[in-house]
């Protein structure tokens, strides 16, 4: 029975792999050094086609296979092995996302890739193209992001696909795409724009009717995701702050987000909330804060962490070795080449982008129109005086909640923009980190702590970027506090996408 035939079984497949594995890592195995010198003898815990990991009497050891000799019971044939992978969790990433990803790193690498498909998995077989010998098999089940998750750290997979932030030092997070959370409505409803407040109270059931939204005085038909879902789970965090919705009317369930997003469109009177890459038969809708400003789910905003209601796509792995074809896989996700490859499939990418001044009329503008009594219009003039010349970048780290800890979008943009920087892509140019706060808290104060945490973020790039010469590139520090809101204070969420620092290109 192929690998893709257990998957469509059940995605039996993991249960019979992990069981071959557990049989195998029965056994015990002795691996001496090819040179001669001192043998070890152990239970094989994996072996990846390329190293050993056994558990010893010295504790758990990885040793490279072209180094030593294998014997015992326990050793795999090394003419015939075919390295596993296995991966689960998230459907958007797995259906709408991976396959793309596979394809281009088989053309990028000169691989030849037979992928098969099924409604809750996928396999592909990776294979040398000169030599015809089978490199890889993966197995990928669609399950839920915290189910990927929770067999990650079971043991039970290798790579989990997740749209929840997992902290947790023995994991490794990848973003790999972005995301966001759109309001949808039929393209026959005309609501301009809908506030972040609105839509918690219809969440909750304390807006039920389109006339409390400037509509008529019919009902609201509220469209969600299944119960128990991640993508639920997320919303309520995000816009509930985790308090759980109980509509006062039923909310009508959909199983993934592309049929909430038909079922809103075929529905004069639906309103639902769907991640923007499935939202393509329903419209979309900008979302407006109390203070009036109002932001677009477009790629820039994603990308840039604009938008408040951002999702990063994100591969996590164990700190364990993974075999050499899911390495490079991963790799490949993060890197350059896959960006276009993640724009086609209708996720943001993260190539950095440049914003000029020019294009940022409408930023300047919200500065004016939403400064607070702590902002003059010497501090407006300044800020101005600062931003000719330079171009804005898409890199922008965010914090966590109630913490100084950057969101896991921002440490990925840590990672980007060191290595932008050892490469020399900015070189004999001048960075400055530009810090910004919400407008919470004594003036002063959000001007001093937007300084430090400038600070913090440049010497985060700098700890990350050991190869850089100081001297080819300068790298300023600039703080000033509420001065530019992105969006209102009027929500966590609006505060969140404020409290920023910025990278500005001379």
């Amino acid at each position: 029975m192929s690998v893709f035939s257990r998957w469509a079984a059940g995605c039996a497949a993991i249960i019979a792999l992990q069981s071959l594995a557990a049989t195998a890592g029965a056994q015990d195995v002795t691996l001496s050094p090819r040179d001669g010198g001192l043998s070890i003898a152990g239970t094989l815990l994996a072996y990846d086609g390329e190293f050993y990991r056994i558990d010893s009497e010295f504790g758990e050891l990885t040793l490279d296979a072209q180094a030593v000799v294998c014997a015992g019971p326990g050793c795999p044939d090394l003419l015939t092995f075919v390295p596993e992978i296995l991966a689960g969790g998230s459907p958007t990433i797995g259906e709408a996302l991976l396959p793309a990803l596979l394809e281009g790193y088989g053309r990028m690498s000169g691989l030849e890739l037979e992928m098969q498909t099924a409604p809750d998995g996928l396999t592909a077989l990776v294979t040398d193209r000169t030599s015809g010998r089978q490199l890889a098999r993966l197995g990928v089940a669609f399950t839920d992001s915290a189910d990927g998750i929770a067999r990650l750290i079971d043991g039970q997979i290798d790579i989990a696909l997740s749209l929840l932030t997992v902290r947790d030092p023995a994991l490794r997070a990848r973003v790999i795409a972005l995301d966001a959370f759109v309001p949808v409505v039929s393209p026959d409803n005309d609501l301009a724009a809908i506030a972040l407040a609105d839509l918690a109270a219809i969440l909750s059931g304390r807006i039920e009717s389109w006339a409390a939204l400037g509509g008529p005085d019919l009902p609201i038909r509220l469209h969600l995701r299944n119960q128990g879902s991640a993508v639920n789970r997320l919303l309520e965090q995000r816009i509930l702050s985790g308090t759980p919705a109980t509509p006062a009317a039923a909310p009508r369930r959909h199983a993934t987000d592309a049929a909430l997003a038909r079922a809103v469109a075929a529905d004069p009177l639906g309103i639902g909330l769907s991640l923007r890459s499935a939202a393509a038969e329903a419209r979309i809708v900008p979302l407006r804060g109390g203070c009036g400003l109002a932001r677009e789910a477009t790629p820039l905003a994603i990308k840039a962490g604009d938008y408040p209601l951002t999702v990063p796509l994100m591969l996590y792995t164990r700190a364990e070795r993974l075999p050499l074809q899911a390495r490079r896989l991963l790799a490949f996700s993060t890197g350059a080449n896959a960006q276009p490859i993640v724009a086609d499939a209708g996720f943001a990418d993260q190539t950095p982008t440049a914003m000029p001044l020019s294009a940022q009329g409408e930023r300047l503008a919200n500065a004016i129109a939403a400064a607070g009594e702590g902002v003059s219009l010497a501090d407006l003039q300044d800020l101005v005086v600062a931003m000719v010349g330079a171009d804005r970048l898409s890199y922008t780290f965010r914090f966590e909640t109630g913490s100084l800890r950057l969101t896991a979008q921002s440490e990925g943009n840590v990672e980007r923009l060191a290595e932008a920087l050892e490469t020399g892509r900015y070189a004999r140019r001048e960075l400055v980190f530009a810090g910004f706060t919400d407008s919470d808290g004594p003036t002063a104060a959000n001007l001093r702590l937007s300084s430090r945490r400038a600070e913090a973020v440049r010497r985060a790039v700098l700890d990350a970027a050991p190869l850089l010469d100081p001297e080819t590139v300068t790298l300023g520090v600039a703080g000033f506090g509420e001065a530019m809101p992105m969006d209102c204070d009027d929500t966590e969420a609006g505060r969140q996408v404020n409290r920023r620092v910025e990278v500005w290109l001379r």
